[in-house]
């Protein structure tokens, strides 16, 4: 038995954009997708036959049989059957290795069983990309236990396989996840944020700082494919200029290393009153700038769905009405179709957030405070605690 544990990580939406719909049936989106810290643990484990000849001698013959598949998972509800998308990446994933010529030699490496342990944190069915965390993981873990060394692009092509949001996934647990084999972590295309066009699934890496966020899942989930085929019929007065809002965040990216190197001259000028009286200075002015910069991101941090979710639900244009109202909080949206309503947090401490944490906690309100990330996460090794 080899086992792998990677972090499942969710994702907000940023921006959201939506087209008309295409040939293909699908909507022509162009969107921003951020990993946040929230994330599931996914441990796959693959049983192998140790009689390699017999393996060999059904491998020859073209008796290549899919593994048995056992799901299991800490939430009741959680399907742990063939409805579960991890299921259908096992399936993926030895469909592409046993068609892969360069992988025939390996094909006795295919395992007779597979078991796969989810413990679920992500909200599900809330526009987080929990399902397509978890599937990515899936993939990533049996690349790594099965030694396919499949690029990134031939990852992300098998998970677009799955649905849109797997490819970003893919990504993303490249960038943070240690037990990700390095040729995937120093890939360029892994990140933690990406720009994504067409159905979703052509992507390109944003830098992007860090920034607290709250995440609001109502006790009620909303149909994606509903959410689109209303939006058809919605008119949206504003739409987000993504174009825009990737030179914003850049900066702001660049802003922020700039200023911990800062942070660390600092130390080392200590002592040095008028050295450190400028730096002091010059850190203000940065300061200044980076929220000038974020002020003109929020403009467009706009997810045009919520032209449709949001305007038919009074309850969600409560929730975001009380998101906005507060003074912990500097930008409020929706993530994916919905129905999660989450804000960018102000620099505030723990005891006001912790508050307004409990004010949010009403009719079945699943709240909980994270972040978004940057890449310099570790994965399941980052110790971050806020105690909340």
């Amino acid at each position: 038995m080899k086992t792998i544990t990677l972090a499942s990580y969710g994702k907000v939406n940023i921006s959201l954009d939506v087209g008309e719909v295409m040939a293909n049936g699908y909507h022509f989106v162009d969107m921003i997708m951020c990993q946040i810290l929230l994330h599931d643990i996914v441990q796959i484990s693959i049983f192998q036959n140790d009689e390699a000849s017999n393996v060999d001698a059904h491998v020859r013959s073209g008796n290549i049989a899919m593994p048995q598949i056992e799901i299991s998972a800490n939430w009741p509800f959680v399907p742990c059957d063939e409805r579960n998308i991890c299921y259908g990446a096992v399936v993926r994933f030895l469909e592409n290795f046993i068609k892969t010529e360069r992988l025939k030699d390996k094909l006795h490496k295919i395992p007779y069983r597979v078991e796969i342990v989810l413990k679920k944190r992500v909200p599900v069915g809330a526009g987080l990309g929990g399902g397509s965390g978890n599937a990515a993981a899936v993939i990533h873990g049996l690349n790594a236990l099965l030694g396919t060394h499949f690029s990134m692009r031939e990852l992300m092509k098998l998970g677009a396989e799955l649905g849109a949001d797997v490819p970003f996934a893919v990504m993303n647990q490249a960038k943070s996840c240690k037990s990700v084999p390095s040729y995937l972590r120093n890939d360029k295309l892994a990140c933690v944020c990406a720009r994504a066009t067409g159905i979703g699934t052509e992507l390109s890496p944003v830098k992007i700082p860090p920034r607290d966020v709250i995440l609001v899942k109502p006790p009620f989930s909303v149909s994606t494919k509903d959410v689109y085929k209303g939006i058809d019929s919605c008119e949206i007065e504003k739409r987000p200029n993504n174009d825009e809002l990737v030179s914003i965040l850049e900066e702001l990216a660049q802003i922020n290393l700039g200023t911990e190197a800062e942070i660390h001259d600092k130390t080392i000028l200590k002592g040095h009153t008028k050295l450190g009286k400028k730096l002091i200075n010059h850190k203000l002015g940065i300061d200044k700038k980076s929220d000038e910069l974020w002020d003109e991101a929020y403009e467009q941090m706009i997810n045009v769905l919520e032209n449709y979710t949001v305007q038919n639900s009074k309850f969600l244009q409560r929730l975001k009405q009380r998101l906005e109202g507060t003074r912990e909080t500097r930008h409020t949206m929706m993530s994916g179709s919905g129905p999660t309503i989450f804000a960018i947090l102000n620099d505030v401490n723990r005891k006001k957030i912790y508050y307004l944490k409990n004010k949010l906690k009403f009719k079945g309100n699943d709240v909980i405070v994270t972040e978004i990330l940057d890449g310099r996460s570790s994965g399941i090794a980052k110790k971050k605690k806020r105690g909340l």
